[in-house]
């Protein structure tokens, strides 16, 4: 990537940041009266950003999982390829891209739009960290600065995918410089909530991030068990959150449970709770089946279509 369009980039960010910006996706108000704490202003470091991790394919320790917030950035890139036009791929990219942007800043100057879009993103800031924050058990101004630096964090993605288009840079086929200024910027605010709230909650993030896909497999079991009149404790849900992302196997926003999961899990499951364990494998077992032969079928009814050319 351009030293041009990196620097484009980060001013946006700064801007947004200050709530100055067409393109502020994030709270205005807020991050202006946080960024004026001396506590939180930017340090500029020099970053090596490294090419995103390979998904997790074996039961076994693996690289973290993407941020949550990493994962919206695909979808923003879909809907950028979206967009109308002549030419190729490429240049349909590039042109939805760009409407895509200039879509998003004409929004925020919709002071109605930009009301909603603060109520939706704290409930979803909230709803994504609230276990965690209840944990960290931060004083209320520690826990508001929090969140501002966590919603400043989300944006950098939507801010870096939305300005892309305007630097010439092709969401297609740009987007592992796309993951590396994104990841670079990213870093800049995780330093911000370092220096902010303190290493130990930095890491608190780090690990609650990496669990994100374990947490909804055991999420999924919880009113299983619950109805079952075995419901688990809280330490037994953290326990097994912990297991999961040790021994299970990554599929795309779960966490697959393995013969090892049921193994270390015996240790801190009753019986019948072990059970349900294994019944829920089973279950994506079935899913997992059922998806393949439906996936195998339309290939092959496509295959064996008459060409109509």
């Amino acid at each position: 990537m351009s030293s041009q369009a990196k620097n484009y980039a980060i001013a946006l960010l700064a801007c947004t940041t200050l709530g100055a910006g067409a393109y502020a996706l994030h709270t205005r108000q807020r991050l202006a009266d946080a960024l004026q704490a001396p506590s939180l202003q930017v340090t500029r470091s020099e970053f090596t950003t490294a090419a995103a991790p390979a998904p997790i394919v074996a039961p076994a320790p693996a690289p973290a999982a993407p941020a949550p917030e990493a994962r919206e950035i695909e979808a923003i890139a879909e809907r950028m390829e979206a967009g109308p036009g002549e030419g190729g791929p490429g240049q349909r990219g590039q042109r939805g891209g760009g409407q895509f942007a200039a879509q998003m800043a004409a929004l925020m100057e919709d002071p109605e739009f930009t009301a909603a879009w603060k109520i939706q993103q704290e409930a979803r800031i909230e709803r994504r960290y609230g276990a965690l924050f209840k944990d960290l058990n931060l004083p209320p101004d520690q826990l508001a600065s929090l969140k501002t630096l966590l919603a400043e964090r989300e944006n950098v993605a939507r801010e870096v995918w939305a300005t892309a288009p305007s630097q010439g840079i092709n969401p297609r086929e740009d987007r592992d410089q796309i993951r590396a200024l994104t990841a670079e910027l990213q870093a800049e605010v995780d330093a911000n909530i370092k220096n902010t709230v303190g290493p130990n909650v930095l890491e608190a993030i780090g690990d609650y991030d990496r669990t994100t896909a374990p947490r909804v497999t055991v999420n999924d079991l919880v009113p299983v068990l619950q109805n079952s009149g075995n419901p688990l404790n809280e330490s037994q849900t953290k326990q097994l959150t912990k297991i999961l992302a040790e021994t299970g196997q990554q599929q795309g926003r779960t966490t697959l449970i393995t013969d090892a999961t049921l193994t270390s899990a015996a240790g801190i499951l009753t019986n019948a709770q072990l059970e349900q364990l294994k019944a829920q494998q089973e279950v994506q077992k079935a899913n997992i089946l059922i998806e393949a032969k439906m996936r195998a079928a339309r290939d092959a009814a496509r295959a064996n279509r008459p060409n109509r050319d």
